[in-house]
């Protein structure tokens, strides 16, 4: 009989992500920005809510916004014709965004003088819901 040792090695693939997310809501906290990930099925109506959101809170509010999108910005110009500050983050095939990919946009986003970020995600529920960004 050979001899060996079992190791129970019980770590989230996700840990790595979640202590990042947890580093992120620390950074927005202290500049006081509030991020809203929105996320639904692909043409539920996101960029439709978030246009209409946008105008009704755009004269009380300093709104950005990032658009993830495997490869298309058609929700980016959208946006970018309310006037606010917008981004479009590709994921170049990925079906999710993670910690850090919200935090590079939030980067070229950039958050200085924004209250509210809205991040519209990627239209897909399989993925994104698993990522805590």
């Amino acid at each position: 009989m050979k001899e060996f040792r079992v190791l129970e090695i019980k770590q989230s693939v996700f840990e790595d992500n979640n202590k990042q997310a947890d580093l992120l809501r620390e950074q927005l906290k202290r500049e006081k920005v509030f991020l809203l990930n929105l996320m639904s099925s692909p043409g539920a109506g996101k960029t439709t809510t978030l246009t209409r959101t946008i105008e009704v809170l755009k004269e009380k509010l300093r709104i950005g916004v990032m658009e993830a999108d495997i490869d298309s910005d058609v929700d980016a110009d959208t946006i970018s014709k309310t006037g606010v500050k917008v981004i479009q983050l590709h994921t170049g095939g990925m079906c999710h965004l993670d910690a850090d990919m919200t935090k590079q946009g939030l980067d070229g986003l950039g958050t200085q003088a924004l209250d509210l970020v809205i991040l519209e995600n990627v239209g897909n529920l399989v993925c994104p819901a698993e990522f805590d960004t």
